[in-house]
This record gives structure tokens, sequence and C-alpha cells, in this order.
């Protein structure tokens, strides 16, 4: 399932409903269902009582979420700025996966659901799964490292807090980060994750380095509010025909 869908782009003037986005949320749906039903069967451990804490909930940002400085970017980076608004525009008009960091900026709420060799991440837009992985493995050497939106991930913990190290992002997707500058193959992002508030605000910090966009490391920090379950996995449905949205996000009317 940690697969990503790769369909190119279709021209601008195609008007015709495009079935890859259905497929795509059934596929996710699938995802949610089977992670959630191996959870309850105890297939996938959970963390013991005495073990690290457990981040598995749905969190959701909200208007005081976000502590997001300017980043210091490259000349070459601040230039490309302007550009960049409408490739994230084309990406979403075309249903392309969002990504990472878009992922996690999703208002909707995320599923994360935590286990003792792998953490899933699971957003409401379009998106595959983000799964880190925590079972001791290293990242894939760079000839054979595949590529994706969403990166490859693997974390660990340091006491309270779960350090998630990411590369292998590709050019796809929303690649603006917030505060300025873009995802490349080149980024490398650390996160790190903390429980505060007794388990009801979740704590993540972005770190991202790249020497052709960022004069020195890019941190911020997304709070989360913990929210209760909710009663289905909740699947954007996103088409790519639709010529009304696409002259909406194009500002083609």
């Amino acid at each position: 399932m940690s697969t990503e869908l790769t369909t190119p782009s279709a021209p601008r003037c195609a008007r015709r409903s495009h079935p890859s986005s259905a497929r795509r949320g059934m596929s996710q749906l699938i995802a949610i269902m089977a992670l959630s039903a191996s959870l309850a069967a105890g297939q996938i451990p959970r963390p013991g009582p005495s073990s690290h804490p457990d981040i598995s909930g749905y969190w959701e940002l909200r208007y005081d979420s976000f502590n997001v400085p300017a980043a210091s970017l490259t000349t070459q980076a601040a230039a490309e700025q302007p550009n960049q608004r409408r490739r994230d525009i084309e990406a979403i008009r075309w249903c392309i996966n969002v990504g990472v960091p878009a992922l996690l900026g999703d208002r909707t709420p995320l599923d994360i659901r935590q286990s003792a060799t792998v953490t899933a991440v699971v957003a409401k837009s379009p998106s595959s799964v983000r799964y880190i992985y925590t079972d001791g493995r290293h990242h894939p050497d760079k000839d054979d490292l595949d590529a994706t939106t969403n990166g490859h991930s693997i974390g660990q913990w340091e006491g309270d807090t779960f350090v998630v190290d990411t590369v292998g992002f590709n050019d796809r997707g929303i690649r603006s980060i917030p505060g300025g500058g873009v995802r490349t193959p080149d980024s490398h992002l650390i996160e790190r994750y903390r429980l505060l508030e007794g388990g009801q605000r979740l704590s993540v910090t972005f770190t991202w380095e790249d020497p052709n966009v960022f004069q020195k490391p890019h941190t911020y920090e997304f709070r989360y509010y913990k929210v209760s379950g909710i009663n289905e996995p909740r699947v954007h449905n996103c088409n790519p025909g639709d010529a009304e949205r696409a002259k909406f996000l194009l500002n083609e009317r």
C-alpha cells in the first residue's frame, strides 16, 4: 500500500473524468480499514503501558496551532517563490498526491496510528498513506530509493520525543514549505513529535535542510489538538476532470 501513484499530469485542456481519484480514494480507505483491523486483532503490537508514549489518535490544527517564522532562502529559491504557487495549484487541480509537508498541514483531522514497527499517518487530502518505519531499518541507498511525495521516513524514540528522519522526496505534489522554500529531491526533513497537556496536544517541530533552498536549517512548529474519534475515515474525492473547479483554482473565470 505504500507505493505511490505516479500517473503523469493530464493536459490542461482535458475535461474527461479521471478514474484514478476513485481508485486512490478506495485504496486509501482499504489501507485505513486494514490497519485498524490489524490493530484491533493484535496483529500489530501496540506499545505497552511502560513503553513510549502513544501518539495514536485524531489530531487537528486550529487557528493558534502555527508558529512559522520566515525561512532564510538562497537567492535562487527566493526568485522561484512566485512561480511555486501556480505549480502547487496545478498539482491540486490534477489531484496529484500532495505529499509532505502539505499532508501535515491538512485542516481536517489527521489519523495517526502507532505500532511497535511502523507509524501510519492518513490525511483527507489526496495522498498516499505516510509510513514511518520504527523497526530499525535505515534509508535505502540513493540509487535504490523510490522517490515519492511523502519521501522515505524512519523513526526512533529519544526519551518522550519521537524523532523522524525523511529523505527521498520527488518533485511532484504540493512542494511549498511553510515559511518559504520548496521541497526538492535533495531535501532532508527532521521532525520531533511530543505529547503535551496530558496527551491532549501534539507538538511537531519540523526542520528542513537543503543547501539549494535554505541558507540555514529552517525550523517551525505545528501544535495539534486531539479530537474524539470520527465515525468513518474521511477521504477527499478529487476529480481532475472537473472543469469548473479547474477554472476556479487557476483564476480563469
